[in-house]
């Protein structure tokens, strides 16, 4: 099931976020939990505030254990000043069907933007390789979208 995040649901984002980067191999990422709970309390509220422009939603099992969540938030591109939801986390545990999850999450986003009057969305993956393709194969089967592949880096 589908809900919005809300302020005491943080704990439990932050274990699913810990257990991910346990899980998974972010290779060219840090992760400061500081600066990553300033970004999930930041979503948290501006959804509060009721701004169409942030989303902060989690799936639920029956036993209301957190199977996944997303935080997403719009930009205006310099190209056509529209605006585009940017998933900025997708964090699902592995323990489950992800692709059921990420399927809820995704469906829940694109209805969101629907309703608000948008029409574009992104999601990119700081996975590398191999999860990162699967990551956007199931994205580009599942809601026909345009594969874009960027390159990231390290100074």
């Amino acid at each position: 099931m589908i809900k919005k995040l809300e302020d005491n649901s943080m704990y439990e984002c932050i274990k699913l976020m810990h257990k991910s980067t346990e899980d998974n191999n972010y290779k060219a990422y840090d992760r400061n939990e500081r600066c990553w709970i300033q970004h999930l309390a930041h979503h948290i509220e501006k959804q509060k505030e009721d701004s169409p422009y942030y989303l902060a939603i989690g799936d639920y099992a029956s036993n209301n254990s957190l199977k996944g969540f997303m935080l997403a938030s719009a930009f205006q591109t310099f190209y056509t000043e529209e605006y585009v939801m940017d998933v900025k986390d997708c964090i699902v545990n592995q323990d489950y069907n992800n692709a059921f999850t990420v399927t809820r999450l995704f469906n829940y986003m694109v209805d969101h933007i629907r309703k608000h009057g948008g029409t574009h969305w992104r999601a990119d993956s700081i996975r590398a390789n191999d999860k990162a393709f699967e990551y956007t194969e199931f994205l580009t089967k599942k809601y026909n979208a345009t594969p874009f592949y960027g390159v990231h880096g390290r100074v």
